[in-house]
C-alpha cells in the first residue's frame, strides 16, 4: 500500500469538512452566492450570462448591458448584487424581464424608491431596485425571485469616449479588485467577490459596432481575443473570438485610432424639443513640433501618511525618481510632502532643474517615512499659492494611495483653479482607492493613473510622463460669435495637451449660427482657431448629448459635495435634475415592480451574489499547490481524491472516455481543474442543445445524477443544479472543445 495514501485521505477528509457546502447564516455574505434558510437548505441566484451590445457613433457610446439570473433553488429569493460598471456612464433606463413579462423601471428619489421596493417585496411582487454608490459601483436588489425564475435585467447607459494619446478606449468592467480604503464616517456597500468557477464561469458576450465618421486606422483589445470585421473604412464590428475563455475574469477593453491621427468630431449639436445641446472637442495638433510645446512647471504633491507604508510608498518613490530624472533643463519643479501636515522643498518658488536641485528633491523623498494622518487640502492650497512663473504651463501631480481626506472641498478647489494649473492624479499601491483617484482626476478633467508596486509601476510612469509632458496651449479662451450658449461645463479650462483633448458641453438658445473662436498661447506663438456652426454634425443621432450634459453637471456638483446634506436645497436641485433628465445618481434609484403578486409575501431567503474577482497573472495557471487547493475547494475534494484513488476497478469506460466516481460525481479521468466548466441542468434547453451537438453526452450523463466530462479546453458538468441555458455560441464552443 502506498505509504502516502493514509495521509492523503486524512488530508482530504479535513479539507472536505472545511469546504462542506453547509454555510452558517452569519457567513452568507462572504460565501459565493450561498445563503441558508433553515440551517440545511442552500439557496443561490447565479449570474447566468452577461451580454453587452455597444453602439459607438463618433465619440458617443450607447450601451445595453443585459444580465440574466436564474433561481435554481427551492425557495423564493431576495438577492443583492453589487457590481462594477462604467465610471463615466450616464445610466438612463432599466428594464426587468420575467419570462415573457417586461417591466420598465421608473426613476425615483432614492428613499422613495426603497420604500416602493420594500412594499413590493413584502406584498409578494417581484421587484428590481438599482442604486448607484460612487461613479463605478452599483447595487441591484431583486425581490421575490421564485424557484425556476429566469430574470433578465437590462441596463441602458451612455458615455463619452475622450481619446488619450491618440486612441479612443471603451471599457466594460466585469470585476472588482482589492476593496478600497474607507474613511471615518463613510459608508460603502459590501462587495463580495469570488474566484469560484460557479461565479466566474457565466457566459460573457460583448458585441461592439463602431461608426467613427472618418476612416479607422487601427483597433485592438488588450484584454480579450476578439474578431473584428470591417464593413466599411469607417466601421468596425467586434465580438469575442470562439476560443476566448475565462472572459468574465477580466475587464473588457477596446482601443482604436482614426486615420491620419485625427481625434474625433470638432462640434456636435442636438437641437432638442425643449432644449438644445452642443459638445465641443478641442483637438490637439496631430504631431506637434518641439517648438510648439510650452515651458513646464511641475509641483509634485506626495502622500506620506501612514496608509502609504509599504508597497504604496515604494511605488511612489520609484515613480518620483523616474519623473524627476527626466525633467528638462528648461523646466521648473517643486515637491510638497503631506500627511497630517505638509512640508515644501522650497516655500518661495519652484526650482530650476539642475543636479543640485534634483539631488535635494530625491534625498527628501528617500528619507521620508510614511506615518500620520492624511490632509490633502492644505497641501493643495500651498501648491496653488506658490508664485507662478510667467509663460509656463503649471501642472500639479498628486501621488497617493487614495486613502485621503479629499472630499468636496478638494474638488471645488481644483475646479476653481483650472485656468491656472492642471491637476493630475497618480495612484500607488495594490489597494489604491480608485473612486477617490477618479474623483480627483475628474476635477482636473483628466485620467487617473495607477501603479500597484515599484516594479509594475515603470510602464505606468512612462505612460503618465507621455500624458503630461506636452502642454500645447495655455490661457485658453472660447468666444461664441452669433451663438448663445449657457450652462456650459466646465466653467474654467485647463491647458491643452498633445495627449488630452478638451471637451466643453452645454446648452444653447436660438439657432445654431455663427462660429466658435478658440484662442490660446502656444510654445512658440499665439493660437487662434475657429469652428463654423454650419459645418457641425447636427441631428437626432446626437440625442445622447442631453443625458451626457446632465451627467457631467450632476457629477461635478456631487464631487463638490453638493449632496453632503441631503436636506439642502442643493441636494434637492440635484434630485430634480436627475428625475427631469432620467439620469441615475447616488440620490435617486430605478425601481421596477411586477404588476401581479407572485408570492404569498413570506420573507424570502436573502442571497449576496458575488461578482468575479479580478484575475491575477497566476490565476488558473494549472500548476502548483494553489491549483490543487482550488480544485479541492471547488469540487469537494475530487482532484485530491483522484490522486489518492488509483484502483482500476473504480474506473468505468463509456463512449471512449474513462470515469471515476469521486464524492458522488462521475468524473472524467482527464478532467483539468483549469478548464472552463459549463454547469448544465439535466433535461434543460441547454442540455438538449448540447445533445444535438455532442450525442455522446447522453451516454456519459447516464452514469449518475452528476457527471463531469472534459471536452478540450472545456468541461461539461451535468446535474440537477446546473444552468438551464447558455447562448448558442457558448454551447458550440464547449461542444467543439
Amino acid at each position: 500500500m502506498n505509504r502516502f495514501l493514509p495521509m492523503a485521505c486524512a488530508l482530504m477528509a479535513l479539507l472536505l469538512a472545511a469546504v462542506s457546502p453547509r454555510v452558517d447564516a452569519d457567513e452568507s455574505a462572504s460565501a459565493p452566492y450561498f445563503s441558508v434558510n433553515d440551517g440545511k437548505t442552500i439557496e443561490r441566484l447565479p449570474l447566468l450570462q452577461t451580454n453587452a451590445d455597444v453602439n459607438v457613433a463618433g465619440p458617443i457610446a450607447e450601451v445595453v448591458l443585459k444580465q440574466t439570473f436564474e433561481n435554481r433553488g427551492a425557495a423564493t429569493i431576495e438577492a443583492t448584487y453589487v457590481f462594477p460598471a462604467s465610471d463615466r456612464g450616464a445610466v438612463s433606463a432599466l428594464t426587468m424581464r420575467i419570462g415573457s413579462r417586461i417591466v420598465q423601471a421608473e426613476i425615483q428619489e432614492r428613499s422613495e424608491a426603497k420604500r416602493t421596493y420594500e412594499a413590493a417585496r413584502d406584498t409578494g411582487h417581484t421587484a428590481a431596485l438599482l442604486e448607484q454608490h460612487d461613479a463605478g459601483t452599483f447595487t441591484m436588489n431583486l425581490a421575490n425571485i421564485l424557484p425556476g425564475d429566469r430574470i433578465d435585467v437590462e441596463l441602458h447607459y451612455t458615455e463619452l469616449l475622450v481619446p488619450t494619446d491618440g486612441y479612443y478606449q471603451f471599457e466594460l468592467p466585469n470585476t472588482f479588485g482589492v476593496e478600497h480604503y474607507l474613511r471615518t464616517g463613510e459608508s460603502s456597500p459590501n462587495r463580495p467577490t469570488s474566484t469560484d468557477p460557479q461565479v466566474t464561469d457565466y457566459s460573457f458576450a460583448v458585441n461592439v459596432h463602431v461608426h467613427a465618421g472618418v476612416p479607422i486606422a487601427s483597433m485592438e483589445s488588450p484584454s480579450h481575443h476578439v474578431l473584428i470585421e470591417a464593413p466599411t473604412a469607417m466601421e468596425r464590428v467586434v465580438r469575442l473570438a470562439d476560443d476566448e475563455i475565462k472572459a468574465s475574469t477580466r475587464d473588457f477593453v477596446l482601443r482604436y485610432s482614426l486615420a491620419g491621427g485625427e481625434i474625433g468630431n470638432g462640434l456636435l449639436l442636438y437641437p432638442g424639443k425643449d432644449e438644445n445641446f452642443f459638445l465641443l472637442m478641442m483637438q490637439p495638433p496631430r504631431a506637434p513640433a518641439p517648438a510648439a510645446i510650452s515651458a513646464r512647471e511641475y509641483i509634485f504633491v506626495v502622500d506620506v501618511s501612514g496608509s502609504m507604508r509599504g508597497p504604496p510608498m515604494e511605488a511612489a518613490k520609484a515613480m518620483m525618481h523616474s519623473l524627476l530624472a527626466t525633467l528638462k533643463p528648461q523646466d521648473r519643479f517643486n515637491v510638497i510632502l503631506f500627511a497630517g501636515r505638509f512640508d515644501i522643498l522650497d516655500k518661495r518658488q519652484s526650482l530650476p532643474v539642475g543636479s543640485d536641485t534634483i539631488g535635494r528633491a530625491m534625498a527628501l523623498i528617500d528619507e521620508v517615512k510614511a506615518s500620520g494622518g492624511t490632509e490633502l487640502l492644505p497641501a493643495l492650497e500651498a501648491a496653488y499659492a506658490l508664485p507662478r512663473p510667467s509663460g509656463m504651463s503649471r501642472s500639479i501631480v498628486v501621488v497617493t494611495d487614495g486613502g485621503i481626506a479629499a472630499g468636496g472641498d478638494a474638488a471645488r478647489l481644483i475646479r476653481s483653479h483650472l485656468d491656472e494649473a492642471n491637476l493630475f492624479a497618480f495612484g500607488t499601491g495594490p489597494g489604491a482607492d480608485r473612486p477617490v483617484m477618479r474623483r480627483l482626476a475628474r476635477a482636473g478633467l483628466g485620467e487617473p493613473f495607477f501603479a500597484e508596486d515599484a516594479k509594475a509601476g515603470a510602464a505606468e510612469t512612462q505612460r503618465f510622463r507621455s500624458y503630461v509632458e506636452q502642454p500645447l496651449l495655455t490661457d485658453i479662451h472660447v468666444d461664441f460669435n452669433g451663438f448663445t450658449p449657457y450652462d456650459v461645463f466646465p466653467e474654467k479650462l485647463p491647458d491643452l495637451f498633445a495627449q488630452r483633448p478638451l471637451v466643453l458641453i452645454g446648452k444653447y438658445k436660438g439657432p445654431a449660427a455663427g462660429q466658435i473662436r478658440i484662442t490660446g498661447k502656444g510654445g512658440d506663438a499665439p493660437y487662434v482657431g475657429t469652428l463654423e456652426m454650419a459645418t457641425a454634425a447636427s441631428g437626432d443621432f446626437n440625442a445622447p448629448l442631453r443625458t451626457l450634459w446632465a451627467r457631467e453637471h450632476i457629477a461635478d456638483r456631487l464631487d463638490a459635495g453638493d449632496s453632503s446634506d441631503q436636506e439642502s436645497s442643493a441636494a434637492h436641485d440635484l434630485v430634480k435634475m436627475s428625475l427631469d433628465y432620467s439620469v441615475l445618481t447616488p440620490l435617486t434609484a430605478f425601481i421596477a415592480v411586477s404588476a401581479e403578486q407572485r408570492s404569498d409575501g413570506a420573507s424570502p431567503v436573502k442571497v449576496d451574489q458575488p461578482v468575479a474577482a479580478r484575475a491575477s497573472m497566476n490565476s488558473y495557471s494549472g500548476g502548483g499547490g494553489d491549483a490543487l487547493q482550488a480544485s479541492v475547494r471547488l469540487f469537494g475534494g475530487a482532484a485530491l481524491a483522484n490522486v489518492a484513488h488509483s484502483s482500476a476497478a473504480d474506473v468505468r469506460e463509456v463512449a471512449g472516455k474513462q470515469f471515476r466516481e469521486l464524492d458522488g460525481v462521475w468524473t472524467d479521468t482527464t478532467w483539468d481543474p483549469t478548464s472552463v466548466t459549463l454547469r448544465i441542468r439535466r433535461g434543460s434547453p441547454a442540455y438538449v442543445a448540447l445533445l444535438a451537438l455532442r450525442p455522446e453526452l447522453a451516454s456519459w450523463s447516464s452514469l449518475g445524477s452528476t457527471v463531469l466530462v472534459r471536452v478540450g479546453r472545456y468541461s461539461i458538468r451535468v446535474g440537477d443544479d446546473g444552468f438551464s441555458n447558455f447562448p448558442v455560441q457558448t454551447l458550440s464552443r464547449a461542444a467543439r472543445g
